[in-house]
């Protein structure tokens, strides 16, 4: 029974309240009414016995009296007034003994016939007589107000039965009414509430109107219906959590798919690499030492320099295409103090003969700095970066401005250009290797650069021009040479 126990008015906070307490005040007044009402009308039919008792016994004194009138009378005419006297003195003898007069003088008169009939005998006969019915008339006077009296009584027991039947109607409404309001209405509603829960609707019960008697078990569904909406949040927020697992997980497997299709291309590109740089290596041997025989010949200085420039750009692409081929992917080319304004200088002037018209490259202003990098590398990356730019300006011309400034041990280089921009799907996304919106673009321009910067422990920022234009910056580590020298010294 302990399990089943509902919460009573004492487990829960506030005054405590009792059951069918409005029921219970009305029915308690009305019971006390009806029972004052059935007392009433006890003694009202008590009384009313008891005149009709009295009533019944004063007829039969008053038929007694008239039958002892009547005898005396045809005993006086069949056989004289003495017999009549005798006859009306034995009546009287019995009417005297039931003892029923009304009027409080009748016995008193009675008295006095009896001692007139007794004195002389038939003389006083007709006085006997006269004074007999005036007797007679004067009891039945007494009568007819018993008769009133009882008729009052019972027109009294008639109202009493009226109320008390009243009374027991409406106790009778007033308990159906309270029933109604108290108790069926409020156990419909939590019929309404569990019929809505069938389907998930989570309704509570209002149970302010509802008699404390059931109010514990309407407590105690909005308590259940309470854990019931938590577990089903859980449960909902679980296959969420669980919806959103699957969808990361499927998300995961989609990218490292995409990731193992990338490291395909990637190993074919290297192979295709190889292949190339193999067939490279003899062709850029031959003009490597064409331009140095050219440049030995060559009597304008300003020929012998772009010839100088065009030697330096064979020997890097030669080295280049050397380390495919001696397997050197793995191994970082070491670094060098490269003065970068210098670098960058004789690389814009070799790019110079390869734009077009309308477009412009400048090397803004700034201070003179010098970094350990490795050169190669670093013109590879630039040179994507500014021929990028050209692509993006090719059609509709305009200007290319690079950039460098130093803090601290960190290089910034800055490659901005005035076209439309990078697409949104780029910053959105990222640098992905094969990803390109040119037409005979591969995708791998930007993807080197970022290796190349990522390699060194740096950072690469790309970002949109207002109102047009795109902007890559470069963030790389660049130690004083010096130092560098001093700490391989010590080492040594």
């Amino acid at each position: 029974m302990a399990i089943l126990r509902l919460p009573t008015p004492k487990d829960r906070d506030g005054p405590r309240r009792i059951p069918f307490a409005p029921f219970r005040t009305i029915g308690f007044l009305l019971v006390q009414f009806v029972v004052l009402a059935l007392l009433l009308l006890g003694v009202l039919l008590v009384h009313t016995t008891q005149d009709l008792a009295t009533l019944d016994a004063h007829t039969q004194y008053m038929s007694d009296l008239a039958l002892a009138s009547r005898d005396a009378l045809q005993r006086w005419r069949k056989e004289g007034a003495t017999a009549g006297a005798a006859a009306l003195r034995q009546a009287l003898d019995g009417v005297a003994n039931d003892a029923y007069a009304l009027d409080s003088r009748s016995n008193e008169r009675l008295a006095h016939i009896q001692s007139l009939l007794d004195q002389s005998g038939g003389t006083h006969l007709r006085e006997a007589l006269t004074l007999l019915a005036s007797l007679n008339l004067q009891e039945q006077a007494r009568g007819r107000e018993l008769l009133a009296a009882a008729g009052q009584d019972a027109r009294y027991t008639l109202i009493g039965t009226a109320v008390a039947l009243a009374a027991f109607v409406i106790f009778l409404v007033v308990t159906l009414v309270f029933f109604r309001l108290r108790i069926l209405r409020p156990l419909e509603r939590l019929q309404r509430a569990m019929m809505a829960l069938e389907i998930g609707s989570f309704t509570r019960v209002v149970d302010g109107a509802a008699d404390p008697g059931i109010s514990p078990l309407l407590s105690y569904y909005n308590q259940m219906l309470g854990r019931l909406e938590l577990l089903e949040k859980n449960r909902r927020q679980y296959l969420q959590d669980l919806q959103r697992e699957v969808n990361n997980a499927a998300h995961t497997l989609i990218a490292q798919h995409a990731a193992m299709a990338r490291s395909e291309r990637l190993a074919a590109v290297g192979e295709t690499a190889a292949a190339l740089a193999h067939e490279l290596r003899n062709p850029l041997a031959g003009l490597q030492v064409g331009c140095a025989n050219l440049k030995r010949e060559m009597t304008d200085p300003a020929l012998a320099a772009r010839l100088g420039l065009m030697e330096d750009e064979l020997r890097r692409m030669s080295r280049l295409l050397d380390r495919p081929l001696r397997g050197a992917r793995q191994s970082h080319e070491l670094g060098q103090p490269v003065v970068m304004r210098e670098t960058l200088e004789g690389l814009l002037k070799l790019l110079r003969y390869q734009v077009p018209d309308g477009v412009t490259l400048r090397l803004l202003p700034g201070p003179e700095s010098i970094c350990m990098l490795p050169l190669d590398q670093l013109r590879q990356a630039v040179l994507n970066l500014v021929l990028n730019a050209v692509q993006a300006l090719a059609e509709q011309g305009g200007a290319i401005e690079v950039e460098i400034h130093q803090e601290a041990e960190q290089l910034r280089l800055i490659v901005a250009d005035d076209g439309p921009g990078f697409p949104e799907s780029l910053l959105r996304e990222g640098i992905r290797p094969f990803a390109s919106n040119k037409e005979q673009g591969t995708g791998l321009g930007l993807a080197m650069v970022r290796r190349f910067v990522r390699n060194l422990g740096g950072e690469i920022q790309l970002r949109n021009l207002t109102p047009h234009g795109a902007q890559v910056t470069l963030l790389l580590p660049c130690p004083n040479p010096r130092a560098e020298e001093e700490e391989a010294a010590y080492g040594g």
